[in-house]
């Protein structure tokens, strides 16, 4: 339970005299709070990190001239004002000991255990062991996902981070100008919308409005002045609209706590930068109880003119960070204004998150915050994603979506029904296809929907699969979240690496075949020989097939090192030892990657040149998982341009594509708009002979379009024809196939 306000700002004391009456002041605070909420052993770790912090704080100053010690005791003092418990006090006071002393998460582990060393290793700052500026990026994101880490962990740790960023916001005066900047500016950035996110409201607005002082000093002065002689100027007003509010609840006999005006808060002028036109805000409403707040709306709404569209209920359906209330907008003494119907609980809650409510239960505090901890999780968990797309993914507007059994999803406000999907389950986005809107009873329409269409708030969603299909490169551009994004890059890694191992896998049978060795490469690769070989080479069995599939390890050349296939084994090999055989079959000189399929996830075709079956074409192995696929002639692959080649394996390519094989086939063309265009294009697809089933034209900016065309079923020769004379078009500036699930 919430005990008082945060506490208000400790001013700067002159003394020492004054420091150690503080010290001693919150050491008593926090030893009562812990003896009456916690247990003995709460007690026992509290004496033990107090004693530990007056040890190794010792003789150490804040730039206020305050002792270091004052700090982490405040912090921890905020925490049992917040109602939290024992444990969180007592690593709130623990926080800074491992970043400011020669203390180190081992210590912390053996004297206080993992919970306490783990929580406040996660609050540590990684400190910059030299400070070349274009590191500074990588040790500040290495701190942040250290930090999510934890948060995602125990929220508690999220909960103390941001009573120590208020305390250290609280005591900047005394801080260079331009450490004030910085800090302020990634407290706006990082902590006030996670603390918006938790619905912590009143740590949010007192976070905002640090920052607006510090950072536009004059502005914020003369806004405080302004909100001032704008209020003075208009109490008359708004106490005649209160008083006419408050009549009309007393006529129906409706029993209320207060009607409190709603003034500008300095924190909401933070971003604004003109004159202030208006300080009342609305008017809040308390009440006792959910069924009060809906007979003051009735009162109110059949005494006063409502503005259409404009009514909230958020009791029935809370907002993502918890916010619960009615919301409306009428038209009282003619002035246009907003009205908030609460009960005394739901202030507490908006105000103050969880915090406001907790009975003490970590599991209880996990769940409060499920859906937004759900998500920092799967970024915590993809070292790829950088804090700003995490703050992007804390800053957006958020949606809420359900399933057919009713469970409540958020997303941010562009998300797709793709997004949705994995945000359920890995497995079923994986195998997405698209989704039905609102399914209900049988007989009613069920509006079908392809998994990159935008969610809308208040839909239900039954996603759609098929198990035939699987995470293409072009998913990446149907989502928006983090989390999606992760899960398929990482299906798409998966396919290229299971790709890889059974494409060497066969290729190793193939081979062994020729040397009359009949058993599987499985079976081969459990010899005696094979695996002493594997061990020297520092090789899994997986890793040796990948490698093989990729072309990237000669197969002759591991053999012979080893002795692995001698002639008294194999009966053929004698007969066969020529150098052209070794050259050809185990991969000299000559190691050819046949391309059988081009949607083969073991190959990715070049954005540059998009090479089609018939295109003389080179190869590059990239990150040991895929073979990159250009044309010979690709500008890319010119001696101007070397960067292509750096860290990549060159490898001869050829098409083993069969000429009989025919197909449907979708052209897409980037092109600079004129007249004429899609004439000039089907005339040479008519010229040659097929059929257009469909097109599609759609303009982009910069004079520039889109067309996509749909050709009937024809071979890969004839459609490298077609495609060979539209390449040379001015007006085209990339054309390439599109290979969806289904053609």
């Amino acid at each position: 339970m919430l005990k008082t306000a945060i506490m208000p700002v400790t001013k700067k004391t002159a003394s020492s005299a004054s420091d150690k009456a503080l010290i001693a002041k919150l050491v008593k605070q926090i030893r009562n709070y812990v003896l009456e909420y916690g247990t003995v052993k709460d007690s026992e770790m509290l004496e033990q990190a107090i004693a530990d912090i007056q040890k190794h704080h010792e003789h150490q100053k804040r730039k206020s001239g305050q002792p270091v010690i004052i700090h982490p005791l405040r912090v921890a003092n905020y925490i049992c004002l917040a109602g939290l418990d024992a444990p969180t006090v007592v690593a709130a006071i623990l926080h800074d000991i491992i970043e400011d002393t020669t203390i180190t998460h081992k210590d912390i582990k053996n004297r206080y255990g993992a919970w306490y060393a783990d929580i406040v290793r996660g609050l540590t700052k990684i400190k910059f062991l030299e400070s070349p500026k274009e590191g500074e990026v990588d040790y500040l994101e290495a701190t942040y996902q250290r930090m999510l880490k934890a948060m995602t962990q125990d929220v508690r740790a999220l909960l103390i981070k941001l009573f120590d960023r208020l305390d250290n916001m609280r005591d900047m005066e005394s801080m260079p100008r331009h450490k004030q900047r910085r800090i302020s500016l990634e407290t706006l950035n990082v902590y006030v919308p996670i603390a918006e996110r938790l619905g912590l409201t009143q740590i949010c607005q007192e976070h905002t409005e640090l920052c607006f002082k510090l950072l536009y000093p004059k502005r914020y002065n003369k806004t405080l002045t302004d909100i001032d002689e704008l209020k003075k100027a208009r109490i008359p007003t708004i106490n005649g609209m209160r008083i006419s509010l408050q009549e009309t609840l007393e006529k129906h006999n409706l029993e209320y706590k207060t009607i409190n005006p709603l003034f500008v808060h300095p924190s909401h002028r933070i971003q604004e930068k003109g004159p202030i036109d208006h300080v009342l805000e609305g008017f809040r409403i308390i009440v006792n109880n959910s069924l009060d707040c809906f007979k003051a709306l009735g009162m109110i709404h059949t005494s006063f003119n409502v503005i259409p569209l404009k009514i909230r209920d958020y009791i029935s359906n809370p907002l993502w960070n918890g916010y619960e209330g009615i919301q409306t907008e009428l038209r009282i003494e003619g002035e246009q204004t907003c009205i908030e119907i609460v009960s005394e609980e739901m202030l507490k809650k908006n105000q103050h998150g969880i915090m406001a409510h907790w009975q003490g239960s970590p599991n209880e505090l996990a769940d409060y915050y499920k859906i937004y901890l759900n998500q920092l999780d799967q970024m915590a968990g993809d070292k790829d994603v950088r804090m700003l797309e995490v703050m992007s993914y804390v800053q957006s507007d958020q949606i809420q979506v359900y399933s057919p059994k009713g469970d409540m999803f958020v997303f941010p406000n562009n998300a797709t029904v793709l997004d949705f999907a994995y945000g359920i389950h890995s497995e079923l986005g994986n195998h997405c296809i698209g989704a039905l809107v609102n399914p209900s009873s049988v007989g009613t329409t069920k509006k079908r929907v392809p998994r990159e269409r935008q969610l809308f708030a208040g839909e239900t969603l039954l996603i759609l699969t098929d198990p035939g299909v699987q995470p293409r490169e072009e998913w990446l551009e149907q989502v928006n979240t983090s989390k999606s994004r992760s899960q398929i890059k990482h299906a798409l890694e998966q396919q290229k690496v299971i790709s890889a191992r059974n494409y060497g896998r066969t290729l190793l049978e193939r081979e062994l075949r020729k040397f009359g060795v009949e058993k599987g490469a499985d079976n081969w690769i459990k010899s005696k020989g094979i695996k002493e070989a594997l061990k020297i080479e520092k090789l899994s069995a997986n890793k040796f097939f990948q490698e093989i599939g990729l072309q990237k390890r000669p197969l002759k050349m591991f053999l012979r090192k080893y002795n692995l296939l001698e002639y008294q084994q194999t009966g053929r090999l004698k007969e066969m030892l020529g150098t052209e055989f070794w050259e050809n079959i185990f991969g000299g000189n000559k190691n050819i990657f046949l391309i059988e399929d081009v949607k083969n996830p073991l190959i990715r075709l070049a954005s540059c040149c998009f090479p089609i079956p018939g295109d003389k074409i080179r190869g590059f192995i990239c990150n040991d998982q895929e073979i990159e696929i250009h044309v010979t002639n690709c500008s890319k692959l010119t001696r101007k341009n070397k960067r292509l080649q750096q860290n990549k394996i060159p490898i001869d390519v050829a098409w083993k594509i069969s000429k009989k094989i025919t197909r449907s086939h979708i052209i897409h063309f980037q092109v600079i708009d004129g007249k004429g265009i899609l004439f000039k294009i089907t005339k040479i697809i008519k010229d040659a002979g097929v059929a257009i089933i469909n097109s599609e034209t759609s303009a982009k900016k910069n004079k520039e379009a889109d067309i996509r065309i749909k050709l009937e079923s024809i071979s890969w020769p004839v459609f490298h024809k077609i495609v060979v004379k539209l390449r040379p078009l001015k007006f085209v500036k990339k054309i390439w196939e599109e290979f969806p699930d289904s053609i």
